[in-house]
């Protein structure tokens, strides 16, 4: 039967379009709807029929969305073809929400007596959100839908396992069989791995507004790593007293520039200059040093039988790295590899108790926490408020 509501989908994509473009977009839908769906030939090409049936064309989106019909070529703007894919994208996005097999739980437990039989009743316009308002037909109180951790509770004993076996370097399709064997729950690796990039934007987001209490020694050294099918560098920057990771980051080269951005960062973090750095002998560090943390005291180590102390600390976390990137997914470009060394160091800080100091780096760098329970959960915790 005809209809005219408008899809959600559609509707989005006709926002904010001058009538031009808004015609384009009702024709990609016409492509759909005709059931010619664009096919996927691989993570960035798709082949999407011609609306009158004479041949086809080819979208790929490397950065920006491109497509071989002559209109594309004419404007170098969206065509219908990009639309029916962008189209065809958010349907397949939305059927994969809807069957999750394990997804958040959709309504809360009542804010007042806990009972799980409440209904939705309506919403809350904010300046800023709309808020779920819900009613509870236990004790017939209104409440409004908590967002953020209380959202999570019903799941958080769970996902912070995922957490926590990620970071110790356990495999997503050993993780997926952990859960299947000992909770019967059903979660593939990309469904793990979605929900442990989510999270680990939380925390990443809280932890950057925290200042460690560091010496005035530091240590930094970089490492090669593949992300997105390229050789990348990685550098971290470490306090030499509580073995804090002050900063991490990943880099496409290792230029002065790439160096003296990762040493501003790590001056940012600790609201000071040390006295004192110990890099390996790449050239980069000696201009580096000078133009981000000024007067500094470099001390250069140019091999491994330099008398004068070693890099030794760094080393073995390099290797701890090496390590856990073997078994690790999700660094298909630099934003993403970004992302999962920054949660890996919050690992490192926060989580992981430090053999020689008997607690975490982060304690031990004057930030409030706990080595008892589950120091995920109270992480988490932290970074909703």
């Amino acid at each position: 039967m005809a209809t005219n509501q408008i899809s959600p989908i559609v509707e989005k994509e006709l926002k904010y379009k001058n009538a031009s473009e808004q015609m384009r977009v009702v024709r990609a839908y016409a492509i759909i709807s005709k059931g010619d769906t664009p096919k996927q030939i691989n993570k960035e090409t798709y082949i999407v029929p011609s609306q009158s049936g004479n041949g086809e064309y080819k979208v790929t989106k490397n950065g920006k969305w491109k497509c071989t019909c002559p209109d594309f070529a004419e404007r170098q703007m969206n065509c219908k073809h990009i639309h029916a894919v962008k189209l065809f994208l958010g349907l397949k996005e939305k059927v994969r929400r809807d069957n999750l097999q394990y997804a958040e739980k959709e309504k809360p437990n009542c804010s007042y007596c806990k009972s799980d039989k409440v209904i939705k009743w309506g919403k809350r316009y904010g300046k800023d959100r709309v808020k779920q308002i819900y009613k509870c037909n236990g004790c017939q109180r209104f409440f409004i839908e908590e967002k953020d951790f209380q959202k999570l509770k019903g799941n958080a004993r769970i996902t912070t396992l995922m957490l926590d076996l990620y970071f110790k370097g356990i495999s997503l399709r050993k993780i997926s069989d952990h859960l299947n064997q000992f909770y019967d729950l059903e979660i593939n690796a990309s469904n793990i791995l979605r929900r442990i990039q989510k999270y680990s934007i939380v925390i990443n987001d809280y932890v950057k507004t925290l200042q460690p209490e560091v010496s005035e020694l530091w240590r930094t050294d970089e490492m090669k790593i593949q992300a997105g099918g390229k050789w990348r560098w990685l550098w971290n920057v470490m306090d030499d007293e509580t073995k804090y990771l002050i900063t991490r980051k990943v880099t496409d080269k290792r230029m002065i520039r790439d160096s003296a951005k990762v040493l501003r960062t790590a001056r940012e973090t600790a609201g000071k200059h040390p006295t004192f750095i110990i890099t390996d002998g790449c050239v980069s560090y000696s201009k580096s040093i000078k133009l981000a943390l000024g007067n500094t005291n470099h001390i250069r180590l140019t091999s491994i039988t330099d008398k004068r102390t070693n890099n030794n600390v760094m080393e073995r976390l390099n290797g701890t790295i090496r390590e856990r990137l073997k078994v690790m997914r999700g660094l298909q470009n630099k934003e993403t590899a970004d992302l999962m060394t920054e949660a890996f160091g919050n690992y490192y800080n926060h989580i992981k108790i430090h053999s020689s100091l008997g607690t975490t780096p982060a304690m031990k760098a004057g930030i409030k926490g706990t080595i008892e329970g589950n120091r995920w959960m109270e992480l988490l915790k932290k970074s909703f408020k």
